[in-house]
């Protein structure tokens, strides 16, 4: 106990000398803890959004040579004893917009997909929306449809005006189709800016098919992790003639849309294959952060080890009079380690509120006008996420990587005779 007491008089007497060091470890623990938080939050933003695009956590797709269920509802039958009474699990109809344009008196967008969707059934997952004007309250049942704000903005409509949809039906026809703006929701990114939202009864009968058609059946787990993507194939497996798991939907695509299925064949797409164009980015930015914390903690053990050791042969006739007094060479190194702790925990703990408050700043900024960055905003701001066992694993690389350093250091200084110590001039 006494070293720890003489390692902690000892930080705080010399603390002027220490203040360098102490800084070198907020820096490189506060701007490590900062990144992590950040690119966190940044893909929480990321699969939030993908959550809504693609309905949840799984998709049920199939068919012999195309995406199609003529009638959905047997299959949602079958699927809820597999995800459980909790999961929501609903039709989809995704349509390729590229045969459709909506008009608004003399404007005219268009769209790369328009999704119809059970509102009535997926309510939940729509209220996470950060709508600008309206909401997806009324849209169960309705002619309505949830336009992203830059298409609003490109034809000069808000929530409760009237457009015309303009669409080219399965049979070949031209279709024109009043459609009311319920909600008007900020995304300009990849998820968001070229995609709207119908309901699902709307847009079959816009497209001239059948009341029960849907090519994609969503299943959102909700609060719950679930059992996992194995264990869901296999009791699928049992109900349904199952594709193999796969981390890219384009490797089934492939196979299916190429006619090498002669009877109906199943896959169970979850969020990350259905994200695989974006996995390159993921992984560039979890890289990016690797490297950062990686070269920042080489920085606070080679600049604190190394300061350490000048500090220490300064204070060589200091350890001298340890010794002549009786104090061994062990006690002397742990008060030494003692006093880098402390030192440690400080810089630490100080990194920590500082990253906190780097967080706080990059939230106040609006990085809205940064090209298809919205893809990881919330509101058109930076929302990090705290990680505790992310600062855990942190402080305590750095705390124990750095105490071996001043060991590695200061043993040797720690090992002189107590007659050369004192008689050595600092």
């Amino acid at each position: 106990m006494y070293t720890l007491i003489l390692g902690l008089r000892s930080l705080l007497f010399r603390k002027r000398q220490y203040t360098s060091l102490l800084l070198v470890c907020l820096v490189g623990v506060g701007i490590s803890l900062f990144s992590i938080f950040l690119i966190r939050g940044m893909l929480f933003s990321l699969e939030a959004k993908a959550r809504i695009y693609y309905g949840g956590d799984y998709q049920f797709i199939g068919g012999v040579n195309s995406l199609d269920f003529a009638d959905a509802s047997p299959f949602i039958e079958k699927l809820r004893p597999v995800f459980g009474e909790e999961a929501v699990i609903a039709p989809r109809f995704d349509f390729d917009a590229d045969n459709a344009a909506f008009f608004f008196e003399g404007a005219s967008a268009r769209q790369r997909v328009i999704k119809g969707v059970d509102f009535e059934t997926e309510s939940a997952l729509f209220k996470e929306f950060n709508y600008i004007g309206g909401s997806s309250d009324d849209m169960a049942h309705s002619n309505g449809i949830l336009l992203s704000e830059p298409i609003a903005e490109r034809l000069g409509i808000v929530a409760g005006d009237e457009m015309t949809l303009m669409i080219r039906t399965v049979q070949g026809y031209i279709n024109t189709v009043p459609l009311i703006v319920k909600g008007v929701f900020r995304d300009s990114s990849l998820f968001g800016m070229y995609t709207s939202y119908m309901d699902i009864d709307c847009l079959r009968s816009a497209y001239g098919v059948s009341a029960t058609y849907a090519n994609r059946i969503a299943v959102d787990l909700g609060k719950t992790k679930g059992e996992g993507l194995e264990k869901y194939h296999e009791k699928l497996s049992s109900i349904f003639k199952m594709y193999r798991i796969v981390d890219d939907k384009k490797i089934f695509y492939n196979d299916l849309l190429g006619g090498k299925f002669s009877e109906p064949t199943y896959a169970v797409i979850d969020l990350s294959a259905n994200m695989d164009e974006l996995r390159v980015l993921i992984s560039a930015m979890e890289g990016i952060s690797a490297a950062i914390i990686i070269t920042l903690i080489v920085i606070i053990i080679a600049g604190i080890g190394s300061t350490y050791r000048v500090l220490i042969m300064k204070r060589i006739n200091e350890i001298g009079i340890y010794m002549a007094i009786g104090m061994k060479k062990s006690a002397i190194m742990l008060s030494i380690l003692a006093e880098s702790l402390f030192l440690l925990l400080a810089g630490c703990v100080s990194g920590l509120l500082f990253s906190l408050l780097l967080c706080l700043i990059a939230h106040l900024v609006n990085f809205s006008f940064i090209p298809a960055f919205d893809i990881f905003l919330m509101n058109s701001h930076l929302v990090p996420i705290f990680d505790a066992k992310a600062t855990a694993l942190i402080s305590l690389s750095v705390i124990a990587l750095t105490l071996i350093a001043v060991v590695v250091s200061t043993r040797k200084i720690v090992r002189v005779m107590p007659v050369k110590a004192l008689s050595t001039t600092e």
